[in-house]
C-alpha cells in the first residue's frame, strides 16, 4: 500500500460466495431467455420466477463484491475466520466454463458440456488442495512495543505447521497496520515451503514517518497452491500495538547556553553532599557515616588512613516543559507537529544532561496531562509516550492549564518553558495570576520561557525534522 491511502467503504473483493451469486443470476437471467424459447412450457409465470431470482442473486452478489472485507470481519467476531476468493486467473477459467455451459444448451452439442466437466474437476481438486494447505498453520508476529518516527522497524512473522505429513506450499501473510486517525497499510510476507511439524520465520520493515499509536493485525493468511485458480485465506485475530514516537532533533548550542545563563541568574548556588555521586568534589578523610565505596585506596595507602572521594549534588533540571495544543484552524498542523517534536527534544535532552532531579511534561490538548518523575529513563519513556498520542483540542484552555501546572507546582527557582501558538494570550494569563495571587507569584513572568509554536520561531530553538507524512512499507519475501 501506498502511503495516503485511507480505508474505503466500499472495496470490491471477489469472493468466491459473490462470484457464485453473480453466476447464479447470470444463470436465471440466461434461463427466463432460452428456457421460453427452446421449450414453450418454461412461458409465463416460470419466466417471471427466473427473473425474480436472478435479481435476488445479482443484488446478493454486488452487495458481497462491495462490501466482502466487512462482512468478513463480522464472521469473523462470530467465529468464522476461513474466507474463499476467486483471483483473476479463477474468474477467466470459470467464465471458460461458463461459455461451453451455454454452448452446450444452445447447440445442444454434448462435445462441449463433455469439456465443461473436465474443467469443472481440476477447480474443485484445487479448492481441496488450497483447504490442506491451511490446516493446522497457525501464524504469530513479534514487534517492538515502541519506536521512532523515522526509524524502521523490524516485524518478525512466524508460520508453524503442525500437520504430520503434509507440508504447506506458497502460503501468503498479509499483515494489516491501522493507525488512529484511520489510515491503513498492508504488508505481505510469502512463505515458499514451510514443511510438516516445522516452522519458518520471515521479516518485513516499515517505517513510521508519523507519531501516534499503530495497531498490527488482524492478519490473513491465504494460499493458492497449486494452480492457482482459487484462493482460500483465513482471518487470524491477533493483535499488536505499537506506538511510535515523535521524532526529536538537536538542541541549538546557543539557545541552550541562553537558558543555562538564565537559570544561573534566577537561583541561588546551593551546593550540598548527598548520596548522588552527580559531581566530584576532594578528597577528604573518611567518617562513620561515609559510603564505604567511597573509599579511595591509593590516597588511603599513601598517607596510612582511610580517605574517601566527597561529591556533590548537582540536583538541577535545567526547566520544566509545557506544551499548548489548542484546536486552531490558523496554526498549521506541520507547526504543531514541530512544536511536539521540540518539546520531544528538550525532555530527552534535559534527561541526558542531569540526574536526580524533578523532571516534569505539561500537557494540554484533548486531555491535560501531567507527567513527572525523578527517574530519568522513566520520565523519557513516559513524556515520549504521552507526546506520541497528545491531539490538539478546542478545549485546551491556556488560563485553566497554568493554573493547574502552577497549583501543584513548587516552583522555587526553576524555569518554564512553554510552547504555544497564542504568546500573547500567554502572558495575559501570567499576568492575571500575578495580579490575583501576588505573594504566591511575585515574579511569576521571569520564570516562563514563552516558545511560540511555529516552526520559523521553533528553528530558532532546535534542529527540526523533515515534515513527512504516512507510513511507508518495505516487503520482504520468505
Amino acid at each position: 500500500m501506498r502511503p495516503g491511502k485511507k480505508a474505503a467503504l466500499f472495496q470490491v473483493t471477489l469472493t468466491a460466495s459473490a462470484l457464485t451469486q453473480i453466476l447464479a443470476a447470470l444463470s436465471c437471467f440466461l434461463g427466463a431467455f432460452v428456457l421460453p424459447w427452446t421449450f414453450p412450457v418454461f412461458q409465463g409465470l416460470s419466466t417471471v420466477v427466473l427473473v425474480l431470482l436472478g435479481c435476488l442473486m445479482l443484488a446478493m452478489g454486488l452487495a458481497n463484491l462491495l462490501l466482502g472485507r466487512h462482512v468478513t470481519r463480522l464472521m469473523a467476531r462470530v467465529g468464522k475466520r476461513s474466507r474463499v476468493v476467486i483471483p483473476r486467473e479463477g474468474v477467466g477459467y470459470l467464465a471458460i466454463m461458463l461459455a461451453l455451459a451455454v454452448g452446450a444448451m444452445l447447440g445442444q452439442k454434448n462435445t462441449p458440456l463433455l469439456v465443461f466437466g473436465m474443467m469443472a474437476g481440476p477447480f474443485i481438486l484445487n479448492g481441496w488442495v488450497v483447504y490442506s494447505m491451511l490446516k493446522k498453520v497457525s501464524v504469530s508476529r513479534t514487534i517492538p512495543s515502541r519506536a521512532a518516527a523515522g526509524q524502521a522497524v523490524n516485524v518478525q512473522v512466524s508460520v508453524r505447521n503442525d500437520k504430520l505429513l503434509l507440508a504447506s506450499h506458497l502460503l501468503e501473510v498479509k499483515d494489516q497496520i491501522n493507525s488512529s486517525d484511520a489510515d491503513e497499510a498492508e504488508a505481505r510476507v510469502t512463505f515458499v515451503r514451510v514443511p510438516p511439524r516445522a516452522e519458518r520465520v520471515s521479516r518485513y520493515q516499515i517505517r513510521f514517518s508519523r507519531r501516534g499509536r499503530y495497531t498490527f493485525g488482524p492478519a490473513r493468511v491465504s494460499s493458492r497452491f497449486p494452480m492457482g485458480i482459487g484462493e482460500r485465506g483465513q482471518l487470524l485475530s491477533e493483535t499488536n500495538e505499537l506506538i511510535v514516537h515523535p521524532s526529536t532533533g538537536r538542541l541549538l548550542p546557543a539557545w541552550k547556553q541562553q537558558q543555562r545563563e538564565l537559570a544561573e541568574a534566577s537561583r541561588t548556588s546551593r551546593i550540598q553532599a548527598g548520596v548522588f555521586d552527580d559531581e566530584f568534589h576532594r578528597i577528604r578523610e573518611y567518617r562513620d557515616d561515609d559510603n564505604p565505596r567511597s573509599i579511595h585506596w591509593r590516597s588511603t595507602a599513601r598517607r596510612g588512613i582511610l580517605m574517601t572521594r566527597e561529591y556533590h549534588q548537582n540536583r538541577r533540571a535545567d526547566s520544566f516543559v509545557l506544551l499548548h495544543l489548542p484546536d486552531d484552524s490558523g496554526w498549521l498542523e506541520e507547526d504543531s507537529e514541530a512544536a511536539i517534536s521540540v518539546a520531544a527534544t528538550m525532555c530527552v535532552d534535559q534527561t541526558r544532561a542531569v540526574g536526580g532531579n524533578m523532571f516534569l511534561l505539561g500537557i494540554a490538548g484533548r486531555e491535560t496531562e501531567l507527567i513527572s518523575s525523578r527517574i530519568p529513563g522513566a520520565f523519557r519513556e513516559a513524556a515520549l509516550d504521552g507526546l506520541a498520542t497528545c491531539q490538539r483540542s478546542s478545549n485546551a484552555d491556556l488560563g485553566t492549564f497554568l493554573e493547574r501546572v502552577l497549583s501543584e507546582l513548587d516552583l522555587s527557582d526553576d524555569r518554564i518553558i512553554l510552547i504555544t501558538p497564542e504568546p500573547e494570550s500567554a502572558r495575559r494569563v501570567l499576568h492575571d495570576l500575578a495580579g490575583a495571587h501576588p505573594s504566591d507569584y511575585a515574579d511569576l513572568q521571569s520564570k516562563f520561557d514563552i516558545l511560540e509554536a511555529h516552526r520559523s520561531a521553533l528553528s530558532r530553538v532546535c534542529t527540526l525534522p523533515d515534515d513527512q507524512r504516512l507510513p511507508e512499507l518495505q516487503e520482504v519475501v520468505a
